[in-house]
């Protein structure tokens, strides 16, 4: 468990939101809320291994007028190697599910976004990327390059795959993971490799995390998205994938409400629009097979409530993945045998 925040934080927050309450949450040793007659305001230790440059890259996107559906930094503070800044804090109902403990603060698990609300969810993730266009923030920005995402997904299956044996050799879960993932990884890597990777595709300042928990719906915030130190440029589709491959299952009427909400903000490319089961697929792929293995971890056994929440995230990803590959993956061409022998001669 976190230890509780101690005096460096504290001390940051009576700096940047002076006069306020502050209070821990949830026992995060990285994070404070600070209460004062403006409203609340979260302040937080960024993670020390950030580069100086890339924390003021995502100070300047947050800083941007025009965007109102992610957390505005309202002031920063430089502490030794520590960089600790205040944010407002949206009050209003995280639209994926809590997380079971303090022993997850570090581990997301995939959610469930009500259908109805992926529309406007979307439509919001459109505005995010339409502020996020200027060539100035994109090209200092880390690049998402799909090429490295296929051979981590490739490394992460082998290693997920050796963890499991014994349980892949059983009618299991492991099995179904193991039979879906390796057609949809091949027809992933086959269809992006046609496209060049995405390297022509335009690029957008995208979010990057976009697990259930970092979605939030407030009265007058709308939708607005948390946590965005992982932010850098990439197509959109990547987004659009992780809003799918964390937060539900896959079915024609969940993406077309993606897809019309986004497009009601910005318009979406046709080629990324064909490559978004892939890369939904990817992404479900090392998700699912991470769970799985850590369900079965002797070394760090579960309590009961954490392991029927890892089984019921997993079990969320595996239904994905298996509607996935029984939808885009072709079927194995069929060899059908010439008749031979006696068989032959008699049908002459």
């Amino acid at each position: 468990m976190s230890a509780a925040p101690g005096t460096e934080i504290t001390a940051a927050a009576e700096r940047l939101v002076p006069g306020a309450a502050i209070e821990p949450v949830d026992g995060r040793s990285w994070l404070v809320s600070a209460t004062t007659a403006d409203g609340r305001f979260s302040v937080r230790q960024l993670d020390p291994s950030l580069p100086a440059t890339r924390i003021e890259l995502i100070h300047e996107f947050l800083a941007q007028p025009e965007l109102r559906c992610a957390t505005p930094v309202v002031g920063t503070d430089h502490s030794g190697t520590a960089v600790f800044d205040a944010r407002l804090w949206i009050d209003g109902t995280v639209l994926g599910s809590a997380i079971p403990s303090s022993e997850w603060h570090s581990l997301h698990l995939p959610a469930s976004v009500e259908t109805d609300a992926l529309g406007s969810v979307a439509e919001s993730l459109g505005i995010f990327h339409r502020t996020g266009t200027s060539t100035s923030l994109t090209a200092r920005a880390p690049h998402f390059k799909a090429k490295d995402t296929i051979a981590a997904v490739r490394r992460s299956l082998e290693l997920n795959e050796r963890a499991l044996a014994t349980e892949i050799r059983k009618e299991s879960r492991a099995r179904r993971w193991l039979t879906a993932s390796r057609p949809l990884l091949a027809q992933a890597e086959s269809n992006l490799e046609q496209v060049g990777f995405l390297r022509d595709e335009p690029d957008v300042m995208a979010h990057l995390d976009l697990w259930g928990s970092h979605i939030v719906s407030g009265p007058e915030a709308g939708t607005a998205f948390l946590d965005c130190a992982t932010i850098g440029s990439a197509p959109a589709v990547v987004d659009l994938a992780q809003l799918l491959a964390r937060n539900g299952a896959w079915s024609d009427d969940r993406v077309e409400r993606v897809l019309n909400g986004y497009t009601a903000a910005i318009p979406f490319p046709p080629l990324q629009r064909r490559l978004l089961p892939w890369l939904t697929a990817l992404d479900a792929i090392a998700s699912c097979g991470r769970l799985l293995v850590r369900e079965q971890d002797e070394r760090r056994p579960l309590s009961i409530p954490d392991r029927r929440a890892v089984q019921s995230a997993a079990d969320r990803q595996l239904e994905l993945l298996q509607t996935l590959a029984s939808t885009f993956v072709p079927p194995p061409p069929r060899h059908y045998r010439r008749p031979t022998g006696r068989k032959a001669a008699s049908s002459r």
